[in-house]
């Protein structure tokens, strides 16, 4: 499986327009797309502007030929534009080791 993880920061002023942006991307991508098993968001410190997603797909191509072709990731992308402070997301991706969840 392909893992990625992502952390950027929001300009504060824009903090709604983009909790509203990502929960709609995040929705989408696991109800629509089939290679998209998790698309977790994690506000990083808590109530701060710094945020990371981590992100399981089936296998990397899912994640560039179903996710990165997706209506709602463009529209997220769009809107992240405008929202994100410039020069502050990191992405990191790799295969996914093992994974465990109390959810099981």
């Amino acid at each position: 499986m392909f893992s990625l993880w992502v952390t950027l920061e929001v300009i504060p002023e824009h903090r709604d327009e983009f909790l509203a942006a990502i929960a709609e991307n995040s929705r989408r991508s696991v109800r629509d797309e089939a290679g998209c098993y998790r698309f977790d968001v994690i506000e990083l410190g808590g109530n701060s502007n710094r945020f990371a997603f981590y992100e399981v797909y089936r296998d990397e191509e899912a994640f560039e030929n179903e996710h990165k072709q997706a209506e709602h990731y463009f529209t997220y992308r769009e809107i992240s534009q405008k929202v994100v402070v410039p020069g502050s997301q990191v992405n990191i991706s790799g295969e996914l080791v093992n994974s465990f969840s109390w959810f099981e």
